[in-house]
């Protein structure tokens, strides 16, 4: 009975410790992140790396990337701001002399945790256990034609985003991304660079986009 009930005890250890590795992201952060993007099309592979800014605003339910690219010569402000709590996105262009705006309405929620459906994969570290970070893979499917593997790590205890590798198809073309997220700051500094809309932002009538639709559309899984 002594040798049971340890077992019973090992065992109810055990899964407590399993359902505590899928965390919740920090509430309020900003950092940056590189992405390479490969995709294959017509038996031709082509690839494409960017690096850039966000901002992620749990408590306010909006998120925002910005992104400094050069255009024949110019230098384009490129800003995405999703703003959940009011189901619109605005997706903006900068350059000299000139604002191009679309605001479009969105559906979903702001992701916040690791899934559900995720598995523990294991645990590793880097340096001389400077960082330590948990693994979980996951499965999205929207459609027969689009969907993804996810493998995703975050810092132990605090669930820092570190690294998402998605690999899988969108619109039927096969497409493997790969993020890392660097310069970690926690809170927000000056939300009016992440969030503010530019003036030359009205109103117009698209089509819904829901920002679930895709693995592949997401700062955060």
């Amino acid at each position: 009975m002594a040798t049971k009930s340890v077992l019973i005890l090992l065992l109810v250890v055990v899964a407590t410790t399993f359902a505590q590795k899928k965390c919740c992201y920090p509430s309020q952060f900003e950092g940056s992140f590189g992405s390479l993007v490969a995709t294959v099309t017509g038996g031709q592979g082509m690839t494409q790396s960017e690096g850039w800014q966000y901002a992620y605003d749990y408590t306010n339910g909006r998120m925002a990337t910005i992104n400094y690219r050069e255009s024949q010569g110019q230098m384009i402000k490129y800003q995405d701001i999703y703003l959940y709590s009011k189901g619109v996105a605005y997706i903006v262009e900068i350059g000299p002399g000139f604002t191009i705006c679309q605001q479009i309405s969105i559906n979903g929620t702001l992701p916040h945790c690791i899934p559900s459906s995720a598995t523990y994969l294991g645990s590793s570290y880097y340096g001389d256990h400077k960082l330590n970070v948990d693994f979980f893979k996951f499965f999205e499917s929207m459609s027969s034609s689009t969907y993804a593997n996810i493998t995703m790590t975050v810092s132990q205890g605090d669930c820092i985003p570190f690294s998402v590798v998605e690999e899988g198809m969108f619109d039927g073309v096969p497409k493997l991304r790969i993020r890392g997220y660097v310069n970690y700051t926690s809170g927000i500094s000056d939300p009016s660079k992440y969030f503010t809309v530019p003036s030359g932002c009205p109103p117009s009538n698209r089509e819904t986009l829901n920002m679930r639709k895709s693995p592949f559309d997401k700062i955060l899984p």
